[in-house]
């Protein structure tokens, strides 16, 4: 992937969509929210404002040429560096994409903004839905994605529900558990009276697998997790890891390539051989060249090796 192609990175292995190629709305840490647990880090931009961060002719334009080179994904994804939905072009975007291409839509939020008619009009075109919700309680909601104070968990529940009242797609409704926050009888008893108003088709059980935000977030055990699936339903699974991906095994990675993906989210050298579709000994390669000119760096989280990267101060 080149530089002019800044907005897109991937595709890359999503533990729920498959191979996905991924679209940035917005820039870098722009969200209405501070997630303990945000994979990116603390939000450096926290804003409710609806604008045309990116223009919608500059992000489809780099889309469409992406597409050319790349693998063909199993979803678009409207993703990224932020919350999507703040860019006021989503609707055109997933209208343009549906339009020219056959690749389904998916799109990752928070949810913040659904109690917003006019944002749920803009969603209706989109294939897949994937909105979160931590915590249904007011205490909870705060401690765990540190909203804007605009915003209210109540009215976000209310808009997930009107949503899915018009929306004919899939809803994919993923609850992040972090051990101490949210896991107790309390918010979990809140959590699933709003799921079973909202109705989403399926539930899906997160925690932390990358490093987080926050150094005291620790991820969830197996037993809690299955104890909370089960509290929850029969629609109700915990998110695997992605299965493997065939990968073209001479490919050379181009250093923008890695960094896009990596400027995204940290990933493990498997993620990285997945979703850029070549070998691990050809990622190191690049891996290492970049770690030179001191563009990234590697560090330990739960047994694993991850790889992020370096922005300036």
């Amino acid at each position: 992937m080149t530089t002019r192609l800044k907005h897109i990175y991937g595709p890359v292995p999503s533990r729920r969509l498959g191979l996905s190629l991924g679209v940035d709305l917005v820039p870098y840490k722009t969200c209405n929210f501070d997630c303990i647990y945000c994979q990116l880090g603390r939000t450096n931009r926290k804003t409710i404002e609806r604008k045309r961060y990116v223009p919608a002719e500059e992000i489809l334009g780099n889309l469409f040429e992406a597409l050319k080179h790349v693998p063909k994904p199993d979803f678009i994804t409207l993703a990224g560096s932020g919350e999507p939905v703040l860019n006021s072009d989503i609707g055109i975007i997933i209208r343009s994409i549906k339009k020219q291409t056959d690749c389904p839509v998916a799109v990752l939020t928070n949810a913040s903004l659904l109690g917003d008619q006019e944002v749920r009009e803009e969603l209706l075109a989109a294939d897949v839905i994937l909105p979160s919700l931590d915590a249904a309680d007011s205490a909870t909601f705060r401690a765990i994605n540190r909203p804007h104070d605009a915003l209210d968990v109540e009215d976000i529940i209310q808009g997930m529900i009107n949503f899915r009242k018009k929306f004919h797609g899939a809803i994919w409704l993923e609850i992040f558990l972090v051990e101490g926050i949210n896991t107790a009888d309390s918010p979990m008893k809140s959590l699933k009276l709003a799921i079973d108003k909202i109705r989403p088709d399926k539930t899906q059980l997160n925690t932390a697998v990358r490093p987080p935000a926050e150094s005291f977030v620790k991820p969830v055990g197996d037993n809690t997790m299955q104890r909370i699936r089960c509290f929850l339903g029969s629609n109700c699974e915990v998110i695997v890891p992605s299965t493997d991906i065939p990968r073209e095994k001479a490919r050379i990675i181009s250093e923008e390539a890695l960094l896009a993906v990596l400027s995204r989210r940290p990933c493990t050298l498997a993620d990285l051989s997945k979703g850029l579709h070549a070998s691990p000994n050809h990622v190191l390669k690049t891996i290492a060249a970049l770690q030179k000119k001191g563009l990234i760096r590697s560090y330990f989280q739960n047994r694993e090796l991850f790889y992020s990267r370096v922005f300036p101060d």
